[in-house]
């Protein structure tokens, strides 16, 4: 089985939602946002992650609790897989999630990270939770990358049992709370909270055989963190067209408020291989404090990111790290575009989208008009010398009953429409009540999506480019495949490399 992530060496990618549904809300400037999926606890509790789509439509992610074992916030369950069918005739989804698995500890729990799919619609995640008992009981449950396969031959076509790839020890690496990436020959990375004393925290590679079909038992740590260079990775990973890896830590770094690395990848040595992690940034509270999120690149190389803590109010910052292509390598000062003051929203914890005309969109987990978090966009003014950011806008602010306490990112549809999840409000929220997390879309977005490839033909990572803006503006490649009319994503994938060889 050879993994085909939406994010892979090809390219700097990520995974994104594509919603619809029902109870609309006006919000700012004719926007409107609309619950798409209230969840109840039995059917899912928290969803942290968001989403991906099959070339059909059909939704999938994560909750980090509930399920069938729910019952009460004593015993919240230990989270789901689930689908949420999509029909192409009446062009709505299923008012009921569809449970794929019921995490119980023994196969993983807690999921708190989003899935990749394979070309075969196999699912991969990781819990931060769970899995098999390493030495005795000292060692319990670190975490799981799992597997759900898909069965294409079944009628109707449908998914199994869960798989467990891989459980961590916390003799090696543990508490796996980011997502996966793949890389061209199908291997897997990813980031873990914790490992082998004195780490704090591991990048991994899961190498894939393709002669076994199969993937490894046993990661490879590719980075023990230690603070100086970082600590307590809470993000997954990105990857340059050259194989390089980009990452954030919560924390360490030179004033033990995170930082942003790069993990060189030699392409020339026998066999190739990652060499010792870079710091490129060092956060120290002024330019932002304890990252959680990703980051994403825009076409010129530069990264942008969020930190949850820190700036001018100390509620949490967007950052951008400028990339110098003359030079090829990043400035080791980044520039702070906004710093949010609580009104404007507070403690962003996703990463970030960009549309066609390099606004940026995010989402913040508190603040706003109702400390529930918010909905933001900094509009980027590529007319003024030089290019700059402008004031944050808030669209969306969230209220409770409309969701609340989003902490995952945004991803656009093809007509502009954008998506997310949060993680508490929804139809059960009441002033004693949190609420168990909503999937909701915001129309009239002013989110211009990109064209079809935006890389310039003719360049070395010209497919990494228009990859990596199709997975992230339509819901991952198998989305952007239906979505854009092609046939698979093999051919779409085709018609990149035509593209790019113009």
């Amino acid at each position: 089985m050879h993994l085909k992530s939406s994010r892979s060496r090809g390219g700097i990618c990520g995974l994104v939602i594509i919603l619809l549904g029902a109870l609309a809300l006006p919000s700012a400037e004719g926007q409107t946002i609309t619950t798409l999926d209230s969840f109840n606890g039995t059917d899912g509790w928290g969803p942290y992650a968001g989403l991906i789509a099959d070339a059909n439509g059909n939704l999938f992610g994560t909750t980090q609790a509930g399920g069938p074992f729910f019952i009460d916030a004593a015993t919240p369950g230990d989270g789901t897989v689930f689908e949420v069918p999509y029909n192409g005739v009446t062009g709505s989804y299923a008012a009921t999630p569809t449970m794929l698995v019921s995490f119980n500890g023994t196969n993983g729990a807690s999921p708190t990270a989003g899935l990749i799919a394979d070309a075969n619609g196999n699912l991969f995640g990781t819990t931060q939770a769970g899995g098999a008992t390493s030495i005795g009981a000292e060692y319990p449950n670190d975490g799981t990358v799992f597997e759900v396969p898909y069965n294409n031959d079944s009628t109707p076509p449908s998914y199994g049992t869960a798989i467990t790839l891989v459980s961590f020890f916390n003799t090696v690496a543990s508490t796996p709370t980011a997502g996966l990436i793949a890389d061209a020959d199908g291997n897997l990375f990813g980031t873990t909270f914790g490992g082998t004393f004195p780490s704090e925290g591991t990048v991994f590679e899961i190498p894939y055989n393709a002669t076994a079909l199969s993937y490894a038992t046993t990661p490879t740590m590719l980075v023990n963190f230690n603070g100086t260079n970082g600590a307590i990775p809470q993000a997954g990973l990105i990857a340059d067209a050259n194989g390089n890896l980009f990452g954030t830590t919560q924390f360490g770094g030179a004033y033990s408020k995170g930082t942003v690395f790069e993990i060189p990848y030699n392409n020339n040595s026998t066999p190739p291989s990652y060499g010792t992690v870079i710091t490129l940034v060092s956060f120290n509270g002024t330019n932002g404090a304890l990252p959680y999120a990703g980051l994403i690149v825009d076409a010129n190389g530069n990264l942008f990111g969020t930190t949850s803590e820190g700036g001018a109010s100390g509620d949490g910052t967007v950052f951008e790290v400028p990339y110098n292509t003359a030079t090829g390598s990043y400035a080791t000062a980044l520039t702070t575009l906004v710093s949010f003051s609580g009104t404007d929203g507070a403690n962003p914890t996703a990463s970030l989208i960009a549309d066609a005309n390099g606004n940026l969109f995010g989402t913040t987990q508190l603040g706003g008009a109702y400390s529930e978090g918010t909905v933001f966009e900094i509009p980027y003014n590529n007319n003024s010398t030089p290019p700059s950011y402008g004031t944050v806008i808030t669209p969306v602010n969230f209220n409770g009953m409309n969701g609340g306490s989003p902490i995952a990112g945004l991803i656009a549809d093809a007509n502009g429409n954008l998506f997310g999840t949060t993680q508490a409000g929804g139809a059960s929220f009441s002033s004693t009540n949190a609420g168990y997390g909503t999937v909701f879309e915001l129309s009239v977005s002013g989110f211009i999506a990109p064209g079809w490839f935006v890389g310039t033909p003719g360049t070395a990572n010209c497919v990494g480019v228009s990859t990596s803006t199709l997975a992230h503006t339509y819901g991952g490649l198998a989305h952007a495949a239906s979505g854009l009319k092609f046939t698979s994503v093999s051919a779409m994938e085709s018609a990149i490399s035509s593209y790019c060889s113009q």
